[in-house]
Parts: structure tokens; C-alpha cells; sequence
């Protein structure tokens, strides 16, 4: 996980338009077995082109994707990502039926190694959302989430309109 972490800084993007349903597309392929396997329900608006690394672009929704799987409720997984225009920046939102995170965190998880539960009950190192923060920044936006503990989590970020 930091091996992937570091290599963002070695990495320059390439901001190129890119088809964001094509990004979708590819982030559910590399999540089939998870998908399958918990049984879970990933829907989405028409997306818009975005200025992008693809690469990059993959990893971010990946990683939202999986830890909306991976911090599910009981209920089946339901995962959905839209977008919308706001005053000239394109924002884009995965919203699940999760656990929720207390809105007391909304900085500490994005950082580097920030865990909020125990191994035990959940796997991981804490570096999928400091992975998608580094790749939001690149792309010169900002990233956060809205939620409340029990009702599920929607994240947001920005991106440049392709």
C-alpha cells in the first residue's frame, strides 16, 4: 500500500479528456469478484468527459467503490455515482448505504495510515483514501465526504470538465 501511495509522486498525470463512464466501466471490471461476491448493487447517471490521468481516474473510483463495499451495512451494498456542474467545476459523488463515517473525522480520514476501526473487523493499512486525496489534488481539486454514522456515506470530488 505505501509502494502505491509513493508511487503517485513519481507518476506525473496526464491530463487528457477522458470518458468518465469508461473510468466507471473499468473500475467495476477490476471489482468484479468483490462486487459478486458481496452481492453488491453499483448504479450511476450518464457521467460526463473529464480532464483526467485514466490511470489515475480508475485507482480514485476503485478505491471509493471498494471501501463502500468493504464498510457495508447489513443491507446489500448500494452504490451509486452521479455528477453534477457547480459553478464551473465538475463534481462527482459515491453515495452507498454503508456504516457512515462520524463527520468528526472528515480531515484524519484522508490521511496517510488513519484507521478508524479494528484490523480485526475490517482489513486494510488506511491508505485507499490518502491514495484518493493525492490523486484528487493532482487533478486540482478538492475531495470530502457527507455522512452520518448508520446511514451510510457520499463522497465527493471535483474535476475539471472535459
Amino acid at each position: 500500500d505505501l509502494l502505491s501511495y509513493s508511487t503517485f509522486d513519481g507518476v506525473e498525470a496526464r491530463h487528457v479528456p477522458v470518458d468518465f463512464n469508461l473510468i466507471l466501466k473499468e473500475a467495476l471490471f477490476n471489482l468484479h469478484a468483490t462486487i459478486q461476491e458481496e452481492g453488491a448493487e453499483v448504479t450511476s447517471d450518464a457521467l460526463p468527459a473529464v480532464m483526467g490521468d485514466h490511470v489515475q481516474l480508475v485507482q480514485l473510483l476503485q478505491n471509493l467503490i471498494g471501501n463502500s463495499i468493504k464498510y457495508r451495512s447489513k443491507d446489500v451494498p448500494r452504490i451509486h455515482v452521479a455528477s453534477s456542474s457547480r459553478g464551473g467545476e465538475l463534481v462527482v459523488s459515491v453515495r452507498d448505504n454503508g456504516i457512515g463515517i462520524d463527520p468528526a473525522y472528515s480531515d484524519e480520514v484522508f490521511k496517510l495510515f488513519k484507521r478508524l476501526h479494528p484490523r480485526q473487523r475490517y482489513s486494510g493499512n488506511g491508505v485507499g483514501l490518502a491514495i484518493c486525496r493525492k490523486i484528487v489534488l493532482r487533478h486540482g481539486g478538492r475531495i470530502w465526504f457527507e455522512s452520518n454514522v448508520g446511514k451510510g456515506a457520499t463522497f465527493y470530488f471535483t474535476l475539471a470538465p472535459g
